[in-house]
């Protein structure tokens, strides 16, 4: 067509499309859902491992802003191998307490012990300082429970049945504390047939470094 000012008129141009997502530039970059499982599944301690993995794979779908959501991958990564190694050492803890401690069942009166914060008591050399020393080792009968649930820890101790004279000695002096341990859920409601150990530390808090029993090793095996 002619310009009447001469020349001719420019050639049409369509509008731009609005929904051409070119027109707004590149698409909208999806979001990763591995980084996401990623986060979800090491903010859980038994998957923290899972996620460890996941978070790795969330770091290499998410490189280059192929992706988004490398943040959760990153998260999920830190968080998965701090809560890893917790449990892996809650397990050690867990592992070298239980070996350290003592089985009612296989105590002996004698047997030196240490006591640790948590009040439970462990195997200790008898040769170096340690905190206690077992006086009697058994299981509970009818009349051990009734006698435990009513009377005091000094008292029940020193009642038992076939402890030595010395044991009872230091049990019923002012130079020793008595106290209990019992294989039981609830330490303080024994069943008939539980195993349980009485143990004596020094009143003052200090470490026994002699035997406090002499001669006979005192204790028994009850019912």
């Amino acid at each position: 067509m002619s310009n009447p000012y001469g020349g001719e008129y420019p050639p049409y141009q369509p509008a731009p499309n609005p929904y051409d997502s070119g027109a707004y530039g590149s698409a909208r970059t999806p979001f990763d859902g591995v980084s996401l499982a990623a986060l979800i599944c090491s903010a859980t301690c038994c998957a923290a491992p899972v996620g460890i993995g996941l978070g790795i794979a969330g770091l290499v779908r998410t490189r280059a802003d192929r992706r988004t959501g490398r943040w959760a991958a990153i998260t999920g990564l830190v968080l998965g191998i701090v809560l890893t190694l917790a449990m892996v050492g809650f397990f050690v803890f867990a592992i070298v307490l239980g070996a350290k401690s003592i089985e009612e069942a296989d105590a002996r009166p004698g047997q030196c012990v240490d006591v640790n914060t948590l009040d439970i008591v462990e195997k200790a050399d008898c040769d170096e300082p340690h905190d206690g020393e077992i006086v009697w080792a058994g299981r509970f009968d009818g009349a051990l429970v009734k006698s435990f649930e009513s009377s005091s820890t000094q008292d029940f101790c020193a009642g038992l049945p076939g402890l030595s004279a010395s044991y009872r000695a230091a049990v019923e002096g002012n130079e020793y504390e008595a106290a209990v341990s019992v294989d039981a859920f609830e330490e303080d409601e024994p069943d008939t047939g539980d195993w349980f150990v009485c143990y004596v530390t020094r009143g003052d808090g200090e470490k026994l470094e002699k035997p406090v029993g002499t001669g006979d090793s005192g204790g028994t095996t009850g019912a």
